[in-house]
């Protein structure tokens, strides 16, 4: 028991911190993808835009990881905003995030061994899930009217 254990552990520290992310469309249009170090802005859904700038919102994005392999709220965020460059977004807007904690126990198996039987052990466990989700936009004077 102790070598699977180790094993997982293992595998998971390799694995790293894995990221579930999913991104929808608003628009057919496509936009060409920023550089790398090019700054996105991050605007919560209690912050507003100046009414100075105008923008068209081309999609959304959720993320979500577990703290057990190694994520944090800001890998959420960095990974959010390579999203927005890769899409050609100029800033997120209406980000929200959340902690969730998540509470179990595993049940393993009890079984008769040759002579006596082997009662079910439980061990409990708990983890964290980490969710991201926020409004990519381009601002109105970077897009080319049709």
């Amino acid at each position: 028991m102790k070598k699977i254990f180790l094993s997982v552990l293992i595998i998971l520290g390799l694995a790293g911190c894995a990221v579930s992310s999913k991104y929808t469309a608003y628009t057919d249009r496509k936009f060409s993808p920023h550089l790398k170090h090019t700054m996105v802005n991050i605007y919560n859904a209690s912050q507003q835009l100046p009414s100075t700038m105008s923008y068209y919102v081309i999609g959304k994005v959720d993320l979500s990881a577990y703290a057990s392999s190694g994520a944090t709220p800001a890998d959420l965020r960095r990974k959010a905003q390579a999203i927005a460059r890769k899409k050609g977004a100029d800033a997120i807007i209406n980000a929200a995030s959340e902690n969730m904690p998540y509470r179990d126990v595993y049940v393993g198996g009890g079984y008769y061994g040759r002579h006596y039987y082997h009662p079910r052990y439980y061990i409990p466990y708990g983890d964290t899930l980490l969710t991201f989700s926020g409004e990519l936009i381009v601002f109105s004077n970077a897009v080319a009217q049709p």
